[in-house]
């Protein structure tokens, strides 16, 4: 069933079928990510249908091969379910499996399926090549540097919000719409990754809120960084949500997580390609700050009174 839902492996692939699958050998070398999505712990069955959980478990790992400025070629699946889920649940879930490799041009080559005493569990592991540049590495931001990110923030988390308080998919409001969208099947920029790959110095997906993953990225070399929070791309979506709970979108933005928008660091003499990705790619980018010699994440208002923060975002190990 599953293997009828693939798409076929292309020439010189050995995908499902064998006992193992084979991919042709890269002069560049592999990249290999891997991610494990929970029931109740990253997703709930009430909240999310089973092809949008197939879509997401493939955005959410070919976005780190994106933020690397790959190019994602094969995934593998493990799926853990209760003996008494109903099949067609797991035809589902493979259906927006194949959905989305259809839209990275990647293939399923393999993967296990087994009984779970209680809960979901599917584990993914994604294989990408890099580019011809090499793997660009989210630890290579220099002080001057400016910071970019794609598409929009905060909104994931308004979603999630939405979700928490009982509003479902699909919903009839435009703004719960939007942003229960970015947080049912979130869109990995693997066209950004690719175009920038030869002149960022750093770049990564804001998997776990903005602000966690600037300290990532400022953790080595004694740099910091400077946040704009007026230049932040936050949509009116996700600001009428916002309100919605009388909530700051800024906070949305930078601790929310699950965005899956990658974050670059550019030197300043590139900082006009960037605009010429985001017409290639048709994808907003916005420069939102700038890396500076000082430790630390601060954020301020353009030109305003900056103020020190600490990157508290997303928990990988909470627990209902």
């Amino acid at each position: 069933m599953i293997h009828r839902l693939q798409a076929r492996p292309p020439l010189g692939y050995l995908g499902i079928g064998d006992d193992a699958a084979y991919l042709p050998p890269s002069d560049q070398g592999l990249l290999v990510s891997q991610d494990m999505l929970v029931e109740n712990v990253h997703f709930r069955s009430d909240w999310i249908t089973p092809e949008q959980l197939g879509e997401k478990a493939v955005a959410v790992n070919i976005s780190d091969i994106a933020a690397m400025g790959g190019t994602p070629v094969a995934l593998l699946t493990s799926l853990s379910v209760p003996g008494n889920l109903d099949v067609l649940w797991v035809e589902e879930l493979y259906r927006g499996i194949a959905k989305a490799l259809d839209r990275y041009g990647a293939v399923l080559v393999g993967g296990d399926t087994v009984g779970s005493p209680d809960r979901i569990v599917l584990d993914v592991t994604v294989i990408g090549r890099p580019s011809a540049a090499g793997p660009v590495l989210r630890t290579g931001a220099r002080p001057g540097d400016r910071l970019f990110v794609s598409g929009r923030l905060g909104a994931a988390y308004a979603g999630y919000l939405l979700l928490s308080q009982g509003v479902s998919w699909p919903s009839t409001v435009v703004a719960e719409r939007s942003v229960l969208m970015a947080q049912l099947t979130p869109i990995a920029r693997v066209g950004v990754g690719q175009a920038m790959a030869s002149f960022t110095h750093a770049l990564t997906d804001i998997s776990d809120g903005l602000a966690l993953e600037l300290e990532e990225f400022t953790r080595f070399g004694g740099i910091g960084a400077t946040i704009w929070t007026d230049k932040l791309p936050i949509d009116e979506a996700t600001l009428t949500i916002a309100k919605r709970f009388s909530a700051s979108p800024v906070d949305f933005a930078l601790y929310g997580g699950e965005d899956y928008e990658l974050l670059a660091a550019v030197p300043p003499s590139r900082v006009a390609e960037v605009q010429e990705v985001s017409k290639e790619c048709g994808v907003a980018m916005t420069e939102i700050g700038m890396v500076t010699e000082t430790a630390g994440i601060r954020i301020a208002p353009f030109g305003g009174q900056e103020e020190i923060i600490h990157g508290y975002g997303f928990n990988h190990f909470a627990m209902d």
